[in-house]
């Protein structure tokens, strides 16, 4: 079957309507109409069901259509190297971030350098931590910055420490627990607990702390996984908090309006790691790039 019919079988479903397909592949409606009739042909059924919405895809027309939005990928990453070479970015690192740390630190370290001659791309994907290490041991991700202590299966991976942290207790700046000196954890049983997912998904850390803090009947009232940022909102306007990791949200906690509460009890490390494919952590796109965070994390102090 023609890859080009298949594309365009893609853009039809995908907009669920032959004039808007038309419109967007820069042809006619009836030229769609004969080529959806010509795979059709070739199938021996429909591919398309009409309604009063537009068009809908049958399971044959959306396995068709799978097939063509891979063509497009390929296509769209072609035309992308294209460009990248012509611009002198002879190579690509593919990195793995959680949202925390794409909100704080690599957020800073990633603002720093995108004016500087790297000599490559970089393609920056945002995940939870066990994600992002299923994506690198599945060669999709280069380099993955998440917790050093995950459990990993032995492999291809590898990981070395990037910079040492801790778990804290976080409220709103205004707080009055924010200014309190060896508060104890029976303090924060009144206040709403937010369980952040990147966190709360990795170890279950929240309920593990609620426990080592004896708020045994304590529950977290709501769980956020996506946009850490919205975390930060509720702790600022609202009696609430949450466990989070306390030198990576440091730097940022007069910007975020938050502050780490001085408990009585220590809380566990969340010691921050560099991973990377075997076959990639020699590479000169992968050597530079630690290099360079390397010397950030350094010079910001969390090294």
């Amino acid at each position: 079957m023609d890859p080009k019919h298949l594309l365009q079988l893609a853009v039809i479903i995908e907009l669920g309507s032959l004039t808007k397909a038309a419109q967007k592949l820069n042809t006619t409606q009836p030229s769609l109409s004969r080529l959806v009739k010509s795979i059709e042909n070739r199938v021996g059924g429909a591919v398309l069901r009409r309604d009063r919405h537009g068009v809908a895809a049958t399971e044959i027309g959306l396995r068709l259509a799978e097939e063509g939005r891979r063509i497009m990928q390929s296509a769209s990453e072609a035309e992308t190297a294209v460009q990248k070479w012509r611009h002198g970015l002879r190579g690509e690192l593919r990195v793995g971030l959680g949202p925390m740390l794409a909100t704080t630190v690599m957020g800073e370290f990633l603002t720093e350098i995108i004016d500087q001659p790297l000599g490559y791309a970089l393609k920056v994907h945002c995940e939870h931590a066990a994600r992002l290490l299923d994506r690198l041991q599945r060669d999709e991700l280069d380099v993955v910055i998440m917790p050093y202590e995950l459990n990993r299966r032995e492999g291809d991976v590898l990981r070395e420490p990037l910079f040492q942290d801790r778990l804290a207790v976080f409220v709103g700046h205004d707080d009055p627990l924010a200014n309190q000196s060896q508060v104890l954890p029976t303090a924060l049983a009144g206040h709403h607990w937010i369980a952040v997912g990147e966190i709360s998904g990795l170890f279950n850390d929240t309920r593990e702390t609620l426990a080592r803090l004896g708020l045994h009947d304590v529950t977290p009232t709501l769980e956020n996984t996506g946009d850490v940022t919205i975390t930060f909102r509720l702790m600022e306007k609202t009696r609430s908090c949450s466990l989070l990791p306390f030198r990576v949200l440091h730097r940022f906690q007069d910007f975020y309006r938050i502050a780490p509460v001085d408990l009585t009890v220590k809380l566990p490390l969340r010691n921050v790691g560099f991973w990377a494919r075997r076959n990639v952590r020699d590479r000169p796109e992968c050597l530079d790039f630690h290099q360079r965070l390397s010397a950030f994390v350094s010079r910001v102090g969390l090294a």
